[in-house]
């Protein structure tokens, strides 16, 4: 059950050693330490990336590093995103929109070099690193769902090039329109035209703007602890994020 704890004042508290060391704790734990091992030693042993794919194990563990565990209930649309060309215009992966296909067809890299990155320690080591921060993130939804939402847009914006990315990937969207207040009827319209709001209220110059997307985050926690508290948007507290 999910607690009524303010999203705002929780998140100010994980500071950026505070995130470090909870994150090493979290993965110590016996299940963590359990899947992590699974991961490394089954995809030692694989031959063909779809015997990997076929292995739920280690196509969930993979999936959760990568933002994407709810795609387990799409078995046929991960494989074939999976195994596909990236260079072909009209490859699935290259059809949807949110750019998380994309990353992960390009990490495992199936296509064109078949199982190569399940054998190096590197990309295998970064996976499980994924891995524990998105399972750890996760786990705060617990307290608050929020405060997943905006540990992964501050882990993830960085890396988006468009307007577009933002709109295809729910996570960042939803943090995104709730901090701008872009209305529905926008955001089910023309995407097009929602691209150019999105753009408008976020400069996609300011990706990597520490500051301004410190200011999105708390915006977004203290909108969403408003409406957990069934209170409107003239709540005082947001006057500190005009």
């Amino acid at each position: 059950m999910t607690l009524s704890v303010s999203a705002f004042a929780l998140f100010q508290g994980l500071t950026p050693s505070r995130l470090t060391a909870d994150k090493t704790r979290f993965g110590q734990r016996g299940d963590m330490k359990a899947d992590a091992a699974y991961f490394r030693s089954k995809a030692a042993t694989i031959t063909k990336p779809e015997d990997f794919i076929k292995d739920y194990r280690l196509l969930k563990f993979a999936l959760t590093a990568y933002g994407m565990e709810t795609q387990l209930q799409y078995p046929y649309r991960i494989k074939t995103v999976l195994m596909d060309d990236p260079d072909n215009a009209s490859a699935l992966v290259n059809k949807m929109s949110d750019p998380s296909y994309r990353t992960i067809n390009a990490a495992f890299n199936f296509f064109k070099g078949g199982v190569a990155k399940l054998k190096d320690a590197a990309f295998m080591d970064g996976v499980v690193k994924k891995y524990t921060e998105a399972s750890y993130e996760k786990s705060l939804g617990d307290t608050n769902p929020a405060i997943t939402d905006a540990l992964y847009f501050q882990r993830t914006i960085g890396s988006m090039k468009n307007g577009y990315q933002i709109i295809g990937d729910p996570i960042l969207f939803s943090v995104v329109k709730t901090a701008f207040n872009i209305p529905n009827a926008a955001a089910s319209g023309n995407v097009a035209s929602l691209k150019k709001v999105v753009e408008k209220n976020f400069p996609m110059s300011k990706v990597n703007d520490t500051a301004f997307i410190k200011k999105i985050v708390d915006r977004f926690l203290a909108l969403k602890d408003v409406e957990a508290n069934q209170t409107d948007s003239s709540n005082p507290m947001l006057g500190i994020f005009a």
